[in-house]
């Protein structure tokens, strides 16, 4: 049987990151552009820098290899105790 309720979370969450990540990508290039000034440049690099470390969380999450690391953070965060 399908739990509705976690079916949702998972799109609501994938959907919020794939539009994040597409805002953060363009703000930096709006911000970054040649003629910014250095505060907005920084602002564009920011956001740059944002959007590759999402990305890099993303994949650290499909990636076997890290599945030990993220299953003891994610149980450490989320532990009821029951």
């Amino acid at each position: 049987m399908i739990e509705w309720g976690n079916f949702l979370i998972v799109l609501l969450s994938s959907v919020a990151a794939g539009c994040g990540v597409i805002a953060l990508f363009s703000l930096g290039l709006r911000f970054a552009g040649p003629e910014t000034e250095s505060r907005a440049r920084a602002a564009g690099i920011l956001c740059f820098v944002l959007c590759g470390l999402v990305i890099l969380f993303g994949l650290s999450l499909i990636i076997p290899f890290f599945s030990p690391f993220w299953n003891s953070v994610f149980t450490e965060l989320f532990h009821t105790g029951a």
